[in-house]
C-alpha cells in the first residue's frame, strides 16, 4: 500500500511538471501571427502613423499581412522586404543599415534583390530559435523600429518569450 501511494505521489509530481513546462515553440501560429499584426496596429494608432505589417515564417515565407488605411504605397514592398531581411540575415534590419556602410562588413549587400536596409524589421526568437520575422513600414525609420519592438514587447508579455536576438 505505501508502496502505491509513492508511485501515486511521483506521477502527480511530473504531472504537475510537465504541465508548467512550455513546448517548445518551433513556428508562430496564425493566432500568434494576428496577435503580433493586433499589436503592433495600436502602437501605430498611437502614434497616428498609418502602418503596413508584414509576418514571415523562418524560411521567409509571407504568412501574414495587413494595410492601414492612407498607408504609403511604397510601404506594401517594404514591409515585406524588411521581414524577409531580417529572417534571411537573422538580424534587425536597423542593425543591417550600418553593417552595408562603405567599409563595413556587408557592404554591398545592399544591391541584392529584395534585401532591405531600413529599420523597421525584426526577427522573431524564442528560446534561440528563429520563428520568423516581423517587417513595419509607413513611418519613419524610428517610428517603424519603436512600432515593431512595442508589438514584440507586447506579445512577451501576453503569451511567450519573442525577442528580435538569439
Amino acid at each position: 500500500m505505501h508502496h502505491e501511494s509513492d508511485a501515486e505521489l511521483h506521477r502527480r509530481i511530473r504531472d504537475a511538471i510537465s504541465r508548467q513546462l512550455s513546448p517548445r515553440q518551433l513556428s508562430l501560429s496564425l493566432a500568434d501571427a494576428a496577435s503580433l499584426a493586433h499589436y503592433a496596429q495600436e502602437a501605430a494608432d498611437a502614434c497616428d502613423v498609418p502602418i503596413v505589417f508584414s509576418l514571415v515564417d523562418a524560411g521567409g515565407h509571407q504568412r501574414y499581412f495587413f494595410s492601414m488605411d492612407n498607408a504609403l504605397l511604397i510601404a506594401h514592398t517594404l514591409a515585406g522586404q524588411k521581414a524577409w531581411t531580417a529572417v534571411a540575415l537573422k538580424m534587425a534590419t536597423h542593425h543591417l543599415a550600418k553593417e552595408v556602410q562603405p567599409g563595413a562588413s556587408l557592404y554591398g549587400l545592399q544591391h541584392e534583390a529584395g534585401i532591405c536596409c531600413f529599420g523597421g524589421g525584426l526577427p522573431c526568437w524564442s528560446a534561440g530559435v528563429l520563428l520568423g520575422g516581423i517587417g513595419i513600414s509607413g513611418g519613419s525609420v524610428e517610428q517603424d523600429i519603436a512600432i515593431a519592438s512595442a508589438a514584440l514587447q507586447r506579445f512577451s508579455q501576453e503569451h511567450f518569450s519573442l525577442t528580435a536576438f538569439q
